[in-house]
């Protein structure tokens, strides 16, 4: 598994994705085939990448986000980041062009939530 990441369920085809300071997006091609296999083997639909520890987001993290949207398309998941902090959210403003590949939300919808507890995987 990956050093620097923890996926979980939180739905029938929903997960959250959190990572972790450990994690190194240096080796972009190692992570973009975990987490992608990891997903489709698991057949999700949606994918919550928690940005709540990322304080700010540069051009590299930026591109990393955007590798892992595109990637994620190409297996019809999709990808959500959601608790963005304001800091985040200012640095992305500075240099985005164009709309990212991923979406944003505060926060998850109860919706996406299952009734009963899902055991989570680490991916570390």
């Amino acid at each position: 598994m990956i050093a620097g990441l923890h996926l979980t369920r939180i739905g029938k085809d929903s997960f959250l994705l959190e990572p972790s300071q450990a994690l190194n997006i240096r080796d972009q091609a190692r992570l973009l085939d975990a987490i992608a296999g990891a997903l489709q083997q698991k057949r999700a639909v949606c994918l919550y990448y928690d940005l709540a520890g990322q304080k700010l987001i540069d051009q590299v993290y930026y591109a990393w986000l955007e590798a892992l949207a595109r990637t994620l398309a190409a297996v019809n998941v999709r990808m959500v980041c959601i608790h963005m902090q304001p800091t985040a959210a200012f640095a992305l403003s500075v240099f985005v062009k164009g709309k990212p590949c991923f979406e944003t939300a505060l926060d998850i919808p109860d919706n996406h939530f299952s009734a009963r507890p899902v055991e989570g995987s680490r991916m570390s």
